[in-house]
């Protein structure tokens, strides 16, 4: 579900995220905020409510 490019945060600088690198990426769910890794899929991090 999060390896669509629509979800995918491009510039974390932009909503104040800490930089990602390697195979890592923000992902937008709901209002949430994910760090997904986009090789296996495992979500790393998780912060709630983020677009309250």
């Amino acid at each position: 579900m999060f390896f669509q490019p629509r979800f995918f945060i491009n510039d974390p600088w932009a909503f104040r995220l800490p930089p990602v690198y390697g195979p890592y990426r923000w992902v937008r769910y709901y209002d949430d905020v994910l760090l997904v890794d986009v090789y296996t899929g495992e979500v790393v991090d998780v912060i709630e409510n983020f677009f309250w």
